[in-house]
Formats: structure tokens, C-alpha cells, sequence
């Protein structure tokens, strides 16, 4: 069993490392931008983007120099995007509340999993490849959010990233004696039509107003990783829900405002993967 200040260092270390992976995330959205114009992208050095003077360490500490700095340049006062500090809150609290639901528990039977090295080895993975994923999902909701595009290696990477953690959840269920294994992928199977199918319809009917080509391939590789019907249906519905919200009043009164989806279905995404693992471990904290 872990004692309290163990779980505190270790849910303390995860957060950090979220917020350094939102702080590179945000990065190489913008070094992939470069290369995408065909432009020398930033170099080995952070640097603003506005005076390109280099960056001390100090200005660079995820979400604490933003805050410090009012989002705002030292030197020349220019505006730091908000996109790097949301990246960076983001991604540090989702890491903290899965390494909640997902590695504490873990540790907490280190003992009793090691006896089943194939099973512990196999949560583990789904934990690591499950973070992998946000980071790269990161990077596309950054990308969208900015430019409206949803580059198609990183894409096909979250794709692949997806499928990896559905093949691994399978695997379990077949390792279970209580597991269902067609019921989980029947599950699956689900879970891709309500996600990837929905975010397809869309995008014919719209004419890509309301959803681009690659947000279906997008909604594919969450729904690939979160491998449940459910958690599915609830991701596509809140992620129109914040689109409804936040952008469809102005494509409402645009006739050629285009809404980027992407940023909706990483947020919902994430929302619905930390409240389908946590909410459990909330519910029983709260008795």
C-alpha cells in the first residue's frame, strides 16, 4: 500500500511531466507549422515569436512563467498565446487525474499484480501508450485551434496510437476469466460507428462547415482508444455540445465561417476518459 505522502509525490511528478509535455506539445505544433510553410522553424532554443530573442530557462517553466509574465513576452511585451498555457494546464491535470485512476491503484497492488507479470504489463502499457496519445492529441487540438488544419501524419500517428491501446484493452478482457470479450468488442465496434460515423455525417452534410475531413479520422482514434460505446456516445455529444457553445452562434452568422472541430473532440475526449476512469474513485472517496 502507498501512504499518502508516497501518492502525493508521485500524483505530484505527474502533473508536473503533464505540463512540460503541454509546453512541448504547443512547441512542435508551432515547429510543425514551419515546416508545413517551408519555413526555418525555431530552432534548438525557445525564442518569441514576436521580438525572436531567445528565452532564458526562467521564461520558460510550464504554466508558472506564463502566469509570472501575464502572458506576455519579457522583453518586448508581445502576447503569448493562450494556446501554450492551456496545453500546459491541460495535459498536466489530465496526467495527474489518470495517474489517479490508472497508475496508483497499480502501485497500490504491486505485490498481487506481480503475479500475473503479462497482466501487470499490459496496464502498464495502456497507462504509457494511453498518455503517449494525449500528447500527440495535444498537438492536434493546438494545430487545429490555430490554423484550422489537422496535419495528416499526426493523424494516422493518433490513429495507430488508438488502435494499439484498443488491441491491448482486448487482450485483457481475453486474459479475464469475467471478461467479455465480444461484448467488448461488440463495444468497440459501437463505439467507432456512434464517434468516427457521427463526426463523417457531419462532415458530408456540412460541406465541412461544421466539421473538416480529418476530424472524422480524429474522432476514429478516440474512439479506438477509449474501446467503449458508451464513453463514445458521451464524448460526440459533449463535443458538439462545446461546439454549439463556443463556435456554431458564429458560423450561424458567417455564411463561409468554418468551425474547427478538432480542439471539441480532444476537450470532450479528455473530459469524458478522466470522468469514465475517476468518477469511480471520486464516488467511493466521497463515502
Amino acid at each position: 500500500m502507498l501512504d499518502g505522502v508516497v501518492m502525493a509525490l508521485i500524483l505530484g511528478m505527474m502533473f508536473i511531466l503533464g505540463a512540460v509535455f503541454g509546453s512541448f506539445a504547443c512547441c512542435q505544433a508551432w515547429r510543425w507549422r514551419y515546416h508545413a510553410k517551408g519555413e526555418n522553424d525555431l530552432g534548438q532554443w525557445s525564442v518569441c515569436l514576436h521580438c525572436k530573442k531567445r528565452l532564458h530557462w526562467y521564461d520558460n517553466v510550464p504554466i508558472i512563467s506564463w502566469l509570472v509574465l501575464r502572458g506576455r513576452c519579457r522583453y518586448c511585451h508581445g502576447k503569448i498565446g493562450l494556446a501554450d498555457f492551456a496545453s500546459e494546464i491541460g495535459l498536466a491535470i489530465a496526467f495527474f487525474m489518470l495517474s489517479w485512476a490508472y497508475l496508483v491503484p497499480i502501485l497500490q497492488n504491486w505485490n498481487i499484480l506481480a503475479l500475473h507479470p503479462l497482466f501487470l504489463t499490459l496496464q502498464v502499457a495502456v497507462f504509457v501508450i494511453t498518455l503517449i496519445l494525449l500528447v500527440i492529441l495535444t498537438v492536434l487540438a493546438v494545430y487545429d485551434a490555430k490554423w484550422g488544419e489537422l496535419p495528416t501524419v499526426l493523424l494516422f500517428l493518433s490513429v495507430i496510437v488508438g488502435a494499439m491501446v484498443a488491441v491491448l484493452k482486448m487482450y485483457i478482457l481475453s486474459l479475464s476469466e469475467s471478461g467479455d470479450f465480444e461484448g467488448g468488442a461488440l463495444s468497440l465496434a459501437g463505439g467507432v460507428l456512434i464517434l468516427a460515423g457521427t463526426c463523417f455525417v457531419i462532415y458530408k452534410a456540412s460541406g465541412e462547415r461544421l466539421m473538416g475531413g480529418g476530424d472524422w479520422i480524429l474522432a476514429l482514434a478516440l474512439a479506438l482508444a477509449l474501446s467503449d460505446w458508451w464513453l463514445s456516445l458521451w464524448t460526440i455529444f459533449l463535443a458538439n455540445l462545446l461546439g454549439d457553445v463556443v463556435a456554431l452562434p458564429k458560423a450561424l452568422g458567417k455564411k463561409k465561417h468554418v468551425v474547427y472541430f478538432g480542439p471539441f473532440l480532444v476537450t470532450a475526449f479528455v473530459i469524458v476518459l478522466i470522468l469514465g476512469n475517476c468518477l469511480p474513485l471520486l464516488m467511493i472517496a466521497w463515502k
